[in-house]
């Protein structure tokens, strides 16, 4: 039998919006810290890689998208691979915050409604 209570939607829901709403910022700082001053993502990726080993897991696991998203920009490839990578891995995350629209009306967005 299914639980029907209101805790049993809202807390997920609760903590979907939230997760989502989360990363959505994380990514807008993380373009407009490409296009304002790309120190800032340096000084980001020290202070990450400066943490001790626990706490350094622990953000990395939290915070995975922008961290492999970090990795990417510090890495030596060429221009376009880091490019295509930082496309690809903020697409994968807003895969996840379209679950955000879905919580809010049953729509995506798009505007055809959810399955």
């Amino acid at each position: 039998m299914r639980d029907t209570s209101p805790w049993s939607v809202s807390v997920p829901r609760a903590i979907s919006i939230y997760a989502n709403a989360v990363f959505l910022v994380l990514w807008v700082g993380f373009v407009i810290a490409l296009v304002v001053n790309r120190d800032w993502l340096d000084a980001v990726w020290a202070w990450a890689q400066a943490l001790p080993l626990i706490l350094r897991i622990l953000v990395w696991l939290l915070l995975l998208p922008i961290m492999v998203a970090l990795w990417i920009w510090h890495s030596s490839w060429p221009s376009l691979p880091r490019l295509v990578g930082l496309v690809a891995i903020a697409a994968w995350t807003l895969l996840a915050v379209s679950s955000l629209f879905k919580a809010f009306g049953g729509s995506t967005p798009t505007g055809r409604a959810s399955s």
